[in-house]
């Protein structure tokens, strides 16, 4: 009789291991899980952000001939510093001028970022090519 209550004592305590251990790894799964949506829930914000640069870059309608001229003879001009959109999120515009591209040819380059205090957690660029006339 009492080989048989060490044997139940065992089971009980073997499959209260089992039951601990499968909670703690359905926990950290899940906490895993929050992380990497809240992640992924950043680069998304720092992603619109910059389709946000891209867009009022657009509105301005600055043609080629004033942007370079503004540029003088860099190959690149921040034409929007830091606009902030929300707190947490803002983006930088900047044209790049290249050799290798057409006359009449550059780029736009969008940077979409989302902070906490003074601490980028994600950072999405956006690079576009613009044709003008010169």
């Amino acid at each position: 009789m009492s080989n048989r209550r060490g044997i139940a004592l065992i089971t009980v305590l073997v499959m209260s291991a089992f039951i601990g251990m499968s909670a703690m790894l359905l926990f950290s799964t899940v906490n895993l899980e929050m992380m990497i949506a809240g992640n992924k829930r950043r680069h998304n914000q720092a992603k619109i952000s910059a389709t946000s640069g891209i867009n009022h870059f657009t509105t301005l309608s600055l043609d080629y001939n004033s942007l370079r001229e503004r540029a003088g003879g860099l190959q690149t001009l921040q034409v929007l510093p830091a606009t902030r959109l929300s707190d947490k999120t803002h983006y930088e515009v900047k044209v790049h001028f290249s050799p290798h591209l057409n006359e009449g040819q550059y780029v736009v380059e969008s940077i979409g970022y989302y902070t906490k205090g003074n601490k980028i957690l994600a950072s999405h660029p956006i690079k576009a090519l613009f044709e003008g006339s010169e």
